[in-house]
């Protein structure tokens, strides 16, 4: 009989989800105090060419929303897409921009999941965990859970259920848009997630800041 064993990406992926769950573990994810004062905040979004990631972390006044500092990173990809653990994959071009910012930032906002993950540890958890910086999650369509739609008006919610825990919420950010779904991440709670995500957005469907990356990083894919 013979045996095979395991391939190097079975074997990455075994170690990137060890990794995961140790620092859901030891990282508070889902809970904290609210961050106070907040005077900057950033958007961080990644867009993709061939093997290449384009990283943007776009920074904000608060609750003004006034641009102040943008920052770009180009990486090649190390990590295969791979649903629950995309961290791997887009934080570390993420977190390049992040270190060519001169401008210090009181949270970040995360195009992906928080405690709205698998394992409760989504790429927000895990940004901010690295960061020290606390961390809401927001995006487009939920990866862990169901929840009802909320009503057409802005700022109507239906929470995001998952194994009988409320682990995010369904938030409708412009009435009639399509919700977004926010999470609570590093060192931050989900009501606070769901006002900062409301007051951010002003009349758009995503947070001005992580539209604001997202703009960034498709202008750069269009270049290269």
């Amino acid at each position: 009989m013979q045996v095979f064993g395991k391939s190097g990406e079975e074997r990455l992926l075994e170690g990137a989800r060890a990794v995961q769950l140790r620092m859901r573990d030891r990282c508070r994810c889902g809970q904290g105090d609210i961050p106070s004062p907040l005077r900057i905040i950033g958007g961080t979004d990644a867009a993709y060419t061939g093997q290449k990631g384009i990283g943007v972390v776009a920074l904000y006044t608060f609750p003004g929303l006034e641009p102040v500092e943008y920052a770009v990173a180009v990486r090649h990809l190390l990590f295969p897409y791979v649903p629950g653990l995309f961290a791997f994959r887009e934080l570390p071009i993420c977190l390049a921009a992040c270190e060519k910012l001169t401008t210090g930032f009181d949270l970040l906002m995360v195009n992906g999941h928080g405690y709205a993950h698998p394992q409760r540890f989504g790429m927000a958890c895990h940004a901010g965990a690295l960061l020290g910086v606390p961390t809401i999650g927001i995006a487009s369509r939920p990866l862990s859970g169901r929840s009802g739609q909320p009503g057409r008006a802005r700022g109507s919610c239906s929470p995001l259920m998952d194994r009988g825990e409320v682990v995010g919420m369904a938030v409708r950010t412009r009435e009639g848009s399509r919700p977004v779904y926010v999470s609570a991440g590093y060192d931050t709670d989900l009501s606070f997630a769901v006002e900062i995500t409301l007051a951010a957005a002003r009349d758009r469907t995503m947070p001005l800041p992580l539209h604001g990356a997202d703009r960034l990083a498709r202008e750069y894919r269009r270049m290269m």
